[in-house]
């Protein structure tokens, strides 16, 4: 009488890995629709922004780098107001010095480098944006004094390589069979674009500082007051500069919300990304992003194009990928991870 109930025992615990499995297939199932649309949504926003700031800068009847940052500022912090707002996590009351410095980084990094595009292509920019490596490396080394492994060395290497060779080729192009120096790169726009780089690096460990001292701080909370400072102080901008008596009247509304729209949903995909499947996957999602648009300017908007500057994109592709693995090596693995391991 006792096997039987021994057997259906066996029965039962026998079932439950099986079942277990078909949970466990399904929550991976899951995961890789989410990472496929977040991956999706990094490279779609961030291409559609890259798009309409390189259309912004160039097609509207005067030059405004100003007041295509406001815009950009404005609808970043209105949109993270907002959904705090709808969230109910607007309660939290962050530490002003801290965000105020912040919020200094990224209005340099972002004013710089829409100014810088007055001198530079926008492959250029893409490309010299793409090498933040090399001011965190610098930065590490002189002010944490951090050592650094072989594949940061060689992965700098090739950053610098195919960051001189693509500056060099994209000065000198070739149009029409003649070399022409074009006048959309000069060293002050590289200038001002190596100055945001170096913003962008200080404010990326300024942010991981801020969130750590405060647990109840989000990234949408930082962006909340970094962008609305930033919008006051490009705000003040405008009308020191006159940039505002020299304002059409007919604005590209939409063009400059969707603009301003699909940063913020950028950066949000970025960040659900990277909290789900790690930093490495968000990384790559942001490097091809940048790929693609780099081969979509060439298209969208002709440029001259020479095997230098390919030969160039190749190493900086090269360093960002040197780089990326170097980091997947190091990282730790993500708690979803862990689970699928066991």
């Amino acid at each position: 009488a006792s096997t039987p109930r021994r057997i259906a025992g066996g029965a039962r615990t026998m079932c439950r890995p099986s079942s277990v499995g078909i949970e466990s297939s399904s929550s991976e199932g899951m995961l890789d629709k989410r990472m496929l649309m977040l991956c999706s949504g990094v490279i779609a926003a961030g291409l559609v922004h890259a798009l309409l700031q390189e259309q912004l800068i160039y097609a509207m009847p005067r030059k405004m780098p100003l007041l295509v940052t406001a815009f950009e500022f404005g609808v970043c912090s209105f949109l993270s107001m907002a959904y705090l707002t709808v969230m109910g996590r607007g309660g939290a009351r962050p530490p002003l010095r801290p965000l105020v410095r912040i919020s200094i980084l990224v209005f340099s990094s972002l004013v710089s480098g829409n100014i810088a595009l007055r001198w530079v292509s926008f492959p250029v920019k893409v490309i010299i944006k793409s090498c933040k490596l090399l001011p965190t490396m610098a930065l590490g080394s002189l002010l944490l004094s951090k050592a650094y492994s072989l594949w940061d060395h060689v992965a700098a290497v090739l950053l610098c390589c195919g960051l001189v060779g693509f500056t060099l080729a994209s000065h000198d192009a070739p149009v029409g069979g003649e070399i022409v120096p074009e006048k959309s790169t000069s060293l002050l726009g590289i200038a001002l674009l190596f100055f945001a780089v170096c913003c962008d690096a200080v404010q990326v460990i300024m942010q991981e500082r801020l969130v750590k001292a405060e647990p109840r701080l989000t990234p949408m909370h930082v962006m909340v007051y970094t962008n609305g400072l930033a919008f006051l102080a490009v705000a003040g901008s405008i009308l020191v500069t006159g940039e505002a008596s020299r304002i059409p009247e007919g604005l590209p509304w939409g063009r400059l919300l969707l603009y301003g729209s699909t940063s913020w949903i950028g950066v949000c995909c970025f960040i659900a990304l990277a909290q789900s499947h790690g930093g490495t996957a968000a990384v790559v999602a942001t490097n091809s992003r940048k790929l693609i648009s780099i081969i979509l300017s060439f298209l969208v908007f002709p440029k001259p194009l020479t095997s230098t500057m390919l030969l160039s994109g190749v190493c900086v592709c090269s360093g960002v990928v040197v780089h990326a693995y170097r980091k997947a090596r190091v990282q730790p693995q993500t708690p979803h991870v862990k689970r699928r391991a066991e």
